[in-house]
């Protein structure tokens, strides 16, 4: 008895979390179930939760973003509180945070694209994967516009990113019956849609970061032509490759009478410099495979090659703590840990995420049993942090309200229509709360 009470006795009483994206959550969970007596706070700068989840994922992926349902029950039982609104480094410093909280996991991810680094790579006509992402799933803080794309677009990636963006400028509206997209931004592009699209991969299709199964997901939509070149073909013993290789065969054997987009990969191109005077006329190859044309005409060049590690003012609630990636563990110091991308560098699905989460939660769990965890006496949790800061929050119930008035907004074949301005969102609450 007495071995039981002390580890009770040294059990984490407060416990926040900053960021309500999947890794969070999932890191949320895990810690609850260890510590159900603990107030465990899942914050987030948005009035609302679930972060990449909501934001990140491709509108088309509704089965993906159904894994909200899991932390809905969360957050509704009481186990875990959602405090939405409340910004870490602006409406309370890190070192106040962890004065009221035994135990704080960032969770804030990494979000900003990396950038073409090859002439002309600023020219108007040259788009960030993320800026399409962001319109189409109606990010606020800042909302982000729908950028104009011509007929002829070249992407520039071949990992799930740049498929996601494939998948998008071949799609018609009915594709999207069913999905949380945002209409108007999907309207403004299916006014002149894409015909010509070509997709540039430094690496063979052996070494490609796609998903098989993302490449097949292509193969599902009516009128559209695919081919590709390919160089250096899988080793026998690289079973993936050669699975790739097979879906991407499968693709570009397709018979399709009426085309109304062709879509043509290259595999081992490497881009030299965007021409162009006052907008992208072309993209000249610095290397591609035998046949294919060093110079691609076209006026759109969409980049999809990942995230910046190294992107300044990210988390400036935090610039004195070295974020470099780092798979081995998640602590920073005692008492304070991260997860997820802000851990291990901007990789990785949810799947991903959930494995992290729960490694990062197994490592603080030992780290409390082994006598590294120092509890706070003067720890308040959630009520000692800034009166002003807790009277605009964001609850799960005032969340509730938000959702159920996007859901009521929704047109005619989408499931709801998200509100696009973070001033809109709390004005929601404030009208659905009773005075």
């Amino acid at each position: 008895m007495s071995e039981i009470l002390a580890t009770d006795r040294a059990a984490p009483r407060h416990i926040a979390i900053v960021g309500s994206g999947p890794s969070g959550c999932f890191t949320a969970q895990a810690l609850h179930r260890k510590w159900p007596d603990a107030e465990v706070t899942v914050f987030d700068r948005l009035a609302v939760p679930y972060g990449l989840i909501r934001y990140g994922v491709a509108a088309d992926h509704q089965h993906t973003k159904a894994i909200t349902r899991q932390f809905d029950r969360a957050f509704a039982d009481g186990g875990v509180r959602f405090a939405g609104n409340m910004e870490v480094g602006t409406d309370f410093g890190l070192d106040q945070l962890r004065q009221n909280y035994d135990i704080v996991v960032l969770a804030s991810g990494r979000w900003r694209d990396r950038a073409l680094s090859i002439p002309g790579g600023k020219l108007p006509g040259v788009i960030v994967s993320g800026d399409i992402v962001n319109a189409l799933n109606a990010v606020p803080r800042p909302a982000i516009p729908m950028p104009r794309i011509g007929r002829r677009v070249v992407v520039v990636g071949a990992g799930n990113v740049a498929l996601d963006m494939v998948r998008f400028l071949i799609k018609t509206d009915a594709d999207y019956e069913g999905s949380d997209v945002a209409s108007a931004a999907l309207r403004q592009y299916l006014e002149a849609p894409a015909t010509e699209i070509t997709v540039l991969s430094r690496s063979p299709i052996a070494a490609a970061k796609a998903d098989v199964a993302m490449v097949k997901e292509l193969g599902k939509i009516d009128g559209v032509k695919f081919s590709y070149a390919n160089t250096s073909p899988a080793t026998d013993d690289n079973a993936l490759g050669r699975k790739r290789e097979e879906a991407f065969a499968q693709l570009a054997a397709l018979d399709v009478d009426a085309w109304r987009a062709r879509v043509h990969f290259i595999f081992g191109a490497e881009p030299g410099r965007i021409r162009g005077t006052e907008h992208v006329e072309a993209l000249h190859l610095q290397a591609a495979p035998a046949g294919e044309p060093s110079v691609l005409e076209c006026d759109t060049v969409i980049s999809a090659i990942g995230f910046d590690v190294n992107a300044p003012g990210q988390w400036h609630y935090a610039q004195h703590l070295d974020f470099t990636p780092d798979d081995t563990t998640g602590r920073i110091e005692d008492g304070l840990y991260r997860v997820g991308w802000l851990k291990r560098g901007p990789h990785g699905a949810i799947p991903a995420n959930r494995a992290d989460a729960n490694e990062v939660a197994k490592e603080i769990i030992a780290d409390v049993e082994a006598g590294r965890f120092h509890p706070h006496e003067e720890a308040q949790g959630y009520d000692g942090l800034p009166e002003r800061a807790r009277a605009n929050a964001v609850s799960f119930d005032d969340w509730r309200h938000i959702d159920e008035t996007e859901v009521r907004g929704a047109e005619p074949g989408r499931i709801r229509h998200k509100i696009t301005d973070h001033d809109t969102m709390l004005a929601t609450v404030r009208a659905a709360t009773p005075k």
